[in-house]
């Protein structure tokens, strides 16, 4: 019979801190494309069109170039997603009577009544549960995860 070498049975907290982060994204990444799933099979919308819907509904009437800095989208995904959202009659576009290039994007009557009706998106769940967290440590989990994404942008960990 064959032995199971010492380093499989390792627990995650006896794991080196890089592999426990490593497993701890892949969680997160999993979770993350469950509920993108399970919303678009439920509700007919994705992810990103539901944070763009709620921004524009939150924020009221902007430009395209506004909604891809709040949203962190490039302006280039933000079209097809805002191209998808307007087919479902969610949003409206209408051009700037100054200057055509100026493209304006606002929420219609039925893009409100699907926001007043829709899931939380999972930052409203994540807030809720963060409450029960101490400030310290969400300050600490915050900081962390801000360098992290400051370690993975250099090109050079890939």
């Amino acid at each position: 019979m064959r032995t199971v070498p010492e380093q499989q049975n390792m627990t995650l907290s006896t794991l080196p801190y890089s592999k426990r982060i490593l497993f701890a994204l892949r969680k997160i990444m999993q979770q993350m494309d469950y509920h993108s799933r399970n919303l678009d099979k439920k509700y007919g919308i994705t992810v990103p069109q539901l944070v763009c819907l709620y921004e524009i509904y939150e924020k009221g009437v902007m430009t395209l170039s506004v909604l891809s800095k709040q949203v962190h989208l490039s302006s280039s995904t933000l079209v097809g997603v805002i191209d998808r959202l307007e087919e479902k009659g969610l949003i409206r576009r209408t051009r700037d009577t100054e200057d055509r290039r100026v493209i304006f994007i606002e929420i219609t009557e039925k893009g409100e009544q699907f926001v007043s009706t829709s899931p939380h998106l999972l930052h409203n769940k994540l807030d809720e549960q963060f409450k029960v967290i101490e400030e310290s440590e969400q300050i600490l989990i915050a900081n962390s995860l801000d360098l992290l994404v400051e370690m993975l942008a250099h090109r050079s960990i890939v």
